[in-house]
């Protein structure tokens, strides 16, 4: 018997007839397209991708892989939050993060403290943030500021022997480089070769600036790649060799001029 469609069908319910309309040609089309997009998408993300929350833990650096027994179907858990516990693995990144310096804490924070935060920071630790000037900052001159000041060397730990340089451009010229060109002129990040800082000139805050990064603005920290030997040197090259020469094609001053 052939199907019976656009017409009355031979039977009512409660004096209510059915009327058999086929459904339009597109809507069946677009059941079948969603059908086909779920298993694809199945078939990617639960089966053989990732999904997003793991996708954004990747991109953050903070994925760990999963267990070797968890299944395709199984929900990823990162061991950083595990059934809202402090797993060992938190509580390792924790430690190194409170067993680090005052000064290198202090460095994180500055890093990604506005100007007005900055100012408070340099009148609450003026003996620290000394050291660790990160912007040029006006503030009203306090108590301990009027005091006169140690005569503390910035460039104290300053590397200038000749295997130092030397190691410390190879570090530059095999990580640097990507960001700051090989001869400093600065693409996607700074100028290196001119006396113009966005986070300090001075030697110190070069040697903080390396190890912490300035991830906001795209720079990795450097102390989990990089030996403290290491960031010292690549240090003591950008301010013995690279700043002050003259590269190929200059990217424009940023920050403020260092005059130490």
């Amino acid at each position: 018997m052939s199907k019976v469609t656009n017409s009355l069908i031979d039977h009512d319910y409660d004096g209510i007839q059915e009327y058999d309309n086929d459904l339009p040609g597109w809507w069946k089309g677009l059941f079948l397209i969603t059908i086909l997009i779920a298993v694809v998408y199945v078939s990617y993300y639960h089966l053989s991708g990732n999904l997003q929350d793991v996708e954004y833990q990747k991109e953050m650096g903070t994925y760990v892989e999963a267990d070797a027994g968890r299944g395709p179907l199984t929900e990823y858990v990162s061991p950083y939050a595990s059934k809202g516990e402090m797993t060992p693995a938190l509580r390792a990144e924790l430690n190194k993060i409170l067993d680090a310096p005052f000064s290198e804490q202090l460095q994180r924070t500055m890093a990604k403290a506005d100007p007005e935060q900055l100012a408070k920071l340099k009148a609450a630790f003026p003996e620290v943030t000394g050291d660790y000037v990160a912007s040029d900052i006006s503030t009203p001159p306090t108590e301990v500021e009027t005091k006169p000041a140690k005569a503390v060397s910035k460039d104290k730990g300053l590397l200038s022997d000749e295997t130092n340089l030397a190691a410390g451009s190879k570090i530059w010229n095999t990580q640097c480089f990507v960001c700051h060109l090989n001869d400093g002129g600065g693409s996607i990040g700074p100028n290196m070769t001119d006396n113009y800082w966005i986070h300090g000139g001075d030697y110190a805050s070069i040697v903080d600036l390396i190890k912490v990064g300035v991830p906001a603005k795209g720079m990795i920290p450097w102390q989990g790649t990089l030996s403290a030997e290491q960031i010292n040197q690549v240090a003591s090259f950008i301010k013995l060799k690279l700043v002050g020469s003259t590269p190929a094609v200059p990217k424009a001053p940023q920050g403020d001029l260092y005059e130490g």
